[in-house]
């Protein structure tokens, strides 16, 4: 047995207590009368003490509450050791695929049930199931990878066992790397049938083709696709700014194979699709519905020693050297500086998207124009807003791509199929009880004593 806390053994000095009540008795002294001095008179008498302990069972009773009191302010337990078997281990497989899993994999998994291995649902929380009923399908759980799944099982699997997992290799069903392993993981690929899809999608109004295998995601674009001239309107007063706008204009041109007409802006343009008001003069024109409109935004210049986010990806490296002080516009952020401080707000009005932009194109006010990702940053405003950074990266329920199999074999760890773990195992409810029983009879026996010495 061992303690967790043994200072409170300390309370055993309380044995003192019960000790001293029934130790110390004073009985009075019996008179005795002589009779060569009797006629001395009736005031000479002598009394006797004595040291003795009256009521044994009630002073045990007393100095066994002390005793249980001190072992449970100490808080013993004991040390179990616990040892797992070869046989210890999981069949996990999804219960929706178990039976074409189960056809395919019968002897495996039939000699696996035979050696004690449990069946389990390879979803949240890895609920048991068992043959007899795994003709039932269940919900299925939406929003878990297998690396989630994964390190989820790291936490609960017991010790010591190990894991057969009947799952496909698919990518789309991974957030990243695998986990470190705890325990022996044993992945028997389950592969689908039919391991090509074809689906149709759009990208910058163009459709395509998507055709995946587990080796790659191609696209192909559908041909004679006669996409409508998309016409760009530049008004720059300082004619600063206007030519890196018609470069990346011209580089999205070649990407995507569609014509842009670019003309510096007039009143008689009121056919633009796109409109770049590079200037902080107040716009003014009325345009037709669903155009972009793109304004510099006229303010408090401050030079600041920050970086500029386009919200793609992380670590871009943009440097921003001045910007206009942000009026706390409502809209969405569409770029952000280094402290999340809105740099480019779009905001719909009267039909129209607007983007405000709290800083300029030239290279003064920062690095944006010379970055690689400025073209990609512009193709949202001008072609229709849309999405760059999801075309051949999103997550597609036909995507037949597969984890590369190293990954797999380089997540697995390899330990002994017998093993040893320890638990404890606390007593202190026990002693509780035995300390309120022997609390409840010294009470009672107190109690009749009490009325023993009143009738006599």
């Amino acid at each position: 047995m061992n303690l967790l806390y043994p200072i409170g053994l300390l309370v055993l000095a309380g044995l003192i207590i019960p000790v001293l009540l029934h130790l110390w008795n004073v009985k009075q002294g019996k008179t005795l009368k002589i009779g060569s001095i009797a006629l001395l008179g009736e005031n000479s008498t002598s009394s006797s003490r004595s040291l003795k302990i009256t009521d044994w069972l009630l002073f045990i009773l007393r100095c066994l509450i002390v005793i249980l009191l001190a072992f449970v302010l100490a808080q013993p337990f004991f040390k179990k050791t616990i040892t797992h078997t070869k046989n210890s281990g999981w069949i996990l497989v999804d219960r929706n695929d178990f039976l074409t899993v189960y056809n395919t994999n019968k002897p495996t998994i039939d000699s696996l049930v035979n050696l004690g291995f449990e069946l389990r649902d390879f979803n949240l929380g890895f609920n048991q199931f068992f043959l007899k009923d795994s003709l039932v399908n269940t919900a299925k759980t939406n929003g878990l990878s297998y690396s989630a799944l994964l390190r989820q099982l790291n936490k609960q699997i017991p010790a010591g066992y190990s894991a057969y997992l009947f799952a496909d290799h698919q990518l789309k069903n991974f957030d990243g790397d695998l986990p470190k392993l705890s325990f022996n993981l044993i992945w028997k690929e389950f592969k689908q049938s039919d391991t090509v899809k074809v689906w149709p999608t759009k990208f910058l109004d163009k459709s395509f083709e998507g055709k995946s295998t587990p080796n790659a995601t191609n696209y192909t674009a559908n041909q004679s696709q006669n996409l409508p001239v998309v016409k760009v309107a530049i008004y720059d007063p300082t004619g600063t700014d206007a030519k890196y706008i018609k470069a990346a204009l011209a580089a999205i041109s070649d990407f995507t194979n569609r014509k842009i007409e670019v003309k510096n802006w007039n009143s008689s343009l009121t056919n633009a699709d796109v409109i770049f008001w590079l200037s902080e003069q107040p716009f003014n024109s009325t345009l037709k519905a669903g155009v972009s409109l793109f304004t510099y935004q006229k303010g408090k210049i401050l030079k600041v020693n920050s970086s500029l986010n386009l919200g793609e990806e992380l670590n871009q490296n943009i440097e921003l050297f001045q910007r206009i002080a942000f009026d706390q516009l409502k809209g969405n952020a569409i770029w952000t500086d280094g402290f999340g401080v809105p740099v480019l707000i779009k905001k719909r009005e009267a039909e129209l998207n607007h983007f405000y932009f709290y800083s300029r194109f030239n290279p003064n006010w920062g690095d944006l124009v010379w970055n690689e990702q400025f073209t990609r940053a512009i193709i949202p405003i001008v072609l229709d807003n849309q999405n760059t950074e999801e075309f051949g990266y999103e997550h597609h329920p036909a995507d037949q791509r597969a984890m590369d199999q190293q990954q797999l074999i380089e997540a697995k760890i390899n330990k002994s199929t017998l093993s040893t773990s320890t638990t404890n195992q606390e007593l202190d409810h026990i002693l509780w009880f035995l300390a309120f029983l022997v609390l409840f009879i010294e009470r009672i026996l107190s109690f009749s004593k009490k009325t023993e010495h009143v009738k006599s």
